[in-house]
C-alpha cells in the first residue's frame, strides 16, 4: 500500500569499498542503467522486509537474539558481475567471496522474518553490493570487461542494521537500529 514504510536488514559497506565502486561506476555511466545506486546507499542486503507494521518491536527483539548468537567475521569483495543476461542485465553488482558465517547469519535473519510474517524467500541468497539496476539500452555489457575488474578488499563485519527505505531521498536508506555481533 502507498504510504507504508518499508524496511530491510543489511550490512553497511566500508567507505573505502564504496568509493572504489563509485569511481568505477562513474566510468560506466554511459551504460544505460536507469538507476545508479547512490554511494552512501551501498550495502549488503540480508533480508528485504517491506512493510513491517505492528511486528517491528518483536522483530527488533528477535534480531537482538540473532546478533547475540553470531560473532563478527571478515568478508572479501570480488569482481563485478550482473544478474540477468549480459546483453540486458537487471542488476550490476560487486560480488562477495563465499562466506559461511555470512550465510548462517542471513539464514537466521530470514527465519526470524519468516516466523513473524509468514513470508518465506524461495530464491537462493546471493550476497552482493548493487551498483546499478534496470537496464534501459540496446547494446549489452562485456562479460570480459566486468570479470577483469575487481575490488579486492577484505573488511570486518561487526554488526548489521535495520534500515528504512525513503525512495525520494538521497541517501534513500536510513539506518534505524544497529545490532552488534559478538567479538571474536
Amino acid at each position: 500500500m502507498k504510504g507504508e514504510q518499508h524496511y530491510f536488514i543489511g550490512i553497511n559497506v566500508p567507505v573505502s569499498i564504496a568509493r572504489q565502486a563509485e569511481n568505477w561506476a562513474k566510468e560506466l555511466t554511459p551504460f544505460p542503467f536507469k538507476q545508479w545506486t547512490y554511494p552512501d546507499d551501498y550495502h549488503i542486503t540480508l533480508q528485504f522486509l517491506g512493510f513491517v507494521g505492528n511486528k517491528k518491536e518483536k522483530l527488533i527483539n528477535r534480531l537482538k537474539e540473532v546478533a547475540s548468537r553470531h560473532s563478527s567475521f571478515s568478508m572479501q569483495t570480488g569482481q563485478y558481475d550482473v544478474f540477468g543476461a549480459y546483453n540486458k542485465p537487471r542488476v550490476l553488482y560487486v560480488s562477495l567471496k563465499p562466506n559461511d558465517k555470512l550465510m548462517n547469519l542471513q539464514r537466521d535473519i530470514q527465519a526470524v522474518w519468516g516466523d513473524l510474517s509468514g513470508l518465506y524467500e524461495k530464491r537462493p541468497y546471493r550476497a552482493h553490493i548493487t551498483i546499478a539496476k534496470k537496464w534501459g539500452g540496446e547494446a549489452g555489457l562485456s562479460e570480459e570487461q566486468l570479470k577483469q575488474t575487481l575490488i579486492k578488499e577484505q573488511f570486518q563485519v561487526s554488526s548489521f542494521a535495520l534500515f528504512e527505505v525513503h525512495p525520494a531521498s538521497k541517501p534513500k536508506y536510513k539506518k534505524i537500529l544497529s545490532f552488534s555481533l559478538r567479538s571474536q
